[in-house]
């Protein structure tokens, strides 16, 4: 969400802000929102400093910004090309410049096999649980988040949002309305991760009335990078082999999708615990396992003449 303070910041465009209120208008979620503002602010800033007005924009301006991002990931490049596409566009509807985005930047393609998603074995991802002392401050919380993420592979936001209401302990279900698509997902609530919150519950949590579960020591909402420093912390407590590989929540995700893959379930399952939309999403995290994915993905029903 746009904060006051962020709206009275002149670095800036009145374009920018214009775009800002109209992306408040549609119906996408606040996640998506923040992600295409994110990714043009570099945009408009650099036509700040060039002096390039709307009106005066030309696709040479656009490949010479392209061509002053070359040294950003990949897929970084990508997003900002997709976002900056739509700015265009926006701009383009409402006569505000010549060119169109998609004049300018054609529909980019993805190529989501081109990198491997980060993972970790089963012994790798127990030896991460079993390296919580349970005698250090915050210990129970941090228990409970890794149990959270290991054995459901939710999402980073969707798990520092978990409220009260989410967990449905007579039903022994735990219900997610996702953050990035809106979309409900439900989980068993099992023994260990009951008796792991209700531990952190009663005995570690700051007793404020905030309706998140999962605060941090001074009884605030526990946030994105402090969860991802919770991680961190316990991957270098169990000694695991990182290298290049992310060792972060969605590590773990990724981990869960391969371990459900490995114990042969099929992608649609898969599809379902990470509550993803598309198979073609699920795909991409299974992906590392390509012997057993050619066994069991497609899932062809046996038709009868």
């Amino acid at each position: 969400m746009i904060s006051q303070n962020n709206k009275n910041n002149k670095c800036f465009s009145k374009e920018y802000w214009k775009y800002s209120k109209y992306l408040m208008t549609m119906d996408i979620v606040e996640e998506t929102r923040d992600w295409r503002l994110k990714h043009i602010r570099g945009f408009d800033n650099y036509m700040r400093d060039h002096g390039i007005s709307t009106k005066n924009l030309s696709a040479i301006n656009i490949y010479n910004y392209m061509e002053s991002i070359k040294n950003l990931k990949p897929r970084t490049r990508e997003n900002r090309a997709i976002c900056i596409r739509k700015y265009i566009d926006y701009l383009y509807e409402n006569h505000k410049t010549k060119i169109s985005g998609k004049q300018v930047l054609p529909k980019i393609v993805h190529n989501s096999y081109s990198t491997t998603p980060s993972h970790y074995d089963d012994e790798e991802v127990i030896n991460i649980i079993k390296s919580v002392d349970k005698d250090d401050n915050l210990s129970k919380r941090d228990y409970a988040i890794l149990l959270i993420f290991i054995s459901y592979g939710i999402r980073l936001k969707d798990l520092i949002n978990l409220s009260y209401e989410n967990i449905k302990w007579n039903d022994n279900k735990i219900i997610i309305r996702q953050k990035k698509d809106n979309e409900i997902n439900e989980f068993p609530l099992t023994e260990e991760i009951r008796y792991a919150i209700l531990d952190y519950l009663k005995n570690e949590r700051f007793k404020i009335k905030l309706p998140y579960i999962f605060l941090t020591n001074a009884g605030r909402k526990i946030s994105p990078g402090a969860c991802y420093n919770i991680v961190n912390k316990y991957f270098k407590k169990a000694n695991i082999k990182i290298g290049t590989k992310h060792h972060g929540p969605h590590s773990l995700r990724h981990s869960l999708a391969t371990s459900l893959l490995d114990d042969g379930n099929g992608i649609t399952d898969i599809s379902g615990v990470l509550g993803h939309n598309q198979i073609e999403t699920t795909m991409i995290y299974t992906r590392i396992n390509f012997k057993e994915l050619k066994k069991i993905s497609l899932e062809v029903p046996t038709w009868k003449n």
